[in-house]
């Protein structure tokens, strides 16, 4: 495994690898960073495109925020990503042993991977998930 520097600390980042990325398709789906999917492979060629992030604004640096301001910081994402020409589809970045609750996300399919990091950063979140044509997702930390 290859050492980085970064701000965030070890038990986020393994959080962050070992959460599902859930997303509502019909039928939904779930990502897992490091693992081939082959349903994220069917949506990239049924939109004949071939990258997403799946993304939140929920709790900026991993600081608990209430619910209704999470609301409106996800609401904010969502007018970010509508009319870039994207596919957005809702989903879920939950914990699988059920220790912490579950984040309302997105995944945008044909976003470019500098507008992915982009709007992480002005969302001040720590990592974002990157898709590509190898359908295996990828953290990508980003403080």
């Amino acid at each position: 495994m290859t050492k980085f520097e970064t701000e965030i600390a070890e038990h986020l980042i393994d959080a962050f690898r070992n959460t599902d990325y859930e997303v509502h398709t019909n039928p939904p789906f779930t990502l897992k960073v490091g693992e081939f999917c082959l349903d994220l492979e069917n949506l990239f060629r049924e939109s004949n495109l071939s990258t997403g992030c799946f993304i939140t604004a929920c709790n900026p640096e991993s600081t608990k925020l209430s619910k209704k301001q999470n609301v409106l910081l996800q609401e904010a994402l969502h007018s970010d990503l509508v009319g870039q020409n994207l596919h957005i589809f809702k989903g879920l970045g939950s914990d699988p042993s059920g220790e912490w609750e579950g984040e309302p996300s997105f995944l945008a399919v044909g976003i470019s991977f500098y507008h992915a990091k982009s709007l992480g950063i002005k969302y001040k979140q720590n990592a974002i998930i990157w898709c590509d044509n190898r359908c295996t997702p990828e953290l990508i930390v980003l403080r």
